[in-house]
């Protein structure tokens, strides 16, 4: 396991390590996975997602930077009040925080698991809101990684729409390890045989 982007201290991963919803959604991910590798989208079974899928984006890396909504939970489209189906991720994100998005769909797209800590300011009209997006990697048919399931858990009234996070924390990245060489059969020697 190694890290690719700063990581915050022990008390940021404990909040995300106690986020139930997030951790259930991972788990069911890292059950998805065959002798190692990243699940297939074609693995993701919706009603196995329970009470989360609201709270679940399916997305398609455009570039390894960008990534466009193919399927989205309403509690994330309650963020823009609109349907978010063909928006980028991105436009969850105030344009400053956009970087830090690009950087952390770039670390997946290498294969990575990130987590980021989301923060909406709040103002005279708007709550603050926070929130925990967990990003992972799955393949398409050629195996190769070009799709993203995202889960995003939030905090706080969300206002008057649209509202977009303000600050994006790394909190966790997770390169994940490859998959396993499968193991050659092994030969025997058979005694009496002919020479």
């Amino acid at each position: 396991m190694s890290e690719h982007l700063p990581t915050q201290g022990l008390e940021a991963q404990d909040a995300v390590a106690a986020t139930s919803m997030i951790a259930r959604v991972c788990t069911y991910w890292a059950s998805l996975r065959e002798n190692g590798a990243i699940p297939k989208r074609s693995a993701i079974d919706a009603s196995a997602l329970g009470a989360a899928l609201p709270h679940i984006f399916l997305a398609e890396l455009i570039t390894p930077r960008m990534a466009k909504m193919r399927i989205c939970g309403h509690q994330i489209e309650d963020l823009q009040g609109v349907d978010m189906r063909g928006m980028p991720v991105a436009a969850l994100f105030m344009n400053e925080m956009r970087g830090q998005l690009a950087e952390a769909l770039a670390q997946l797209s290498l294969g990575a698991r990130v987590t980021l800590s989301l923060r909406a300011a709040g103002k005279a009209t708007h709550p603050q809101m926070t929130a925990t997006l967990a990003l992972l990697p799955l393949t398409d048919p050629a195996g190769k990684i070009t799709r993203v399931m995202g889960v995003l858990e939030r905090q706080g009234a969300i206002g008057p729409m649209p509202r977009r996070f303000d600050l994006a924390t790394p909190v966790q990245c997770v390169t994940l390890p490859s998959p396993a060489e499968p193991s050659r059969p092994a030969l025997r020697v058979i005694q009496g045989g002919k020479a």
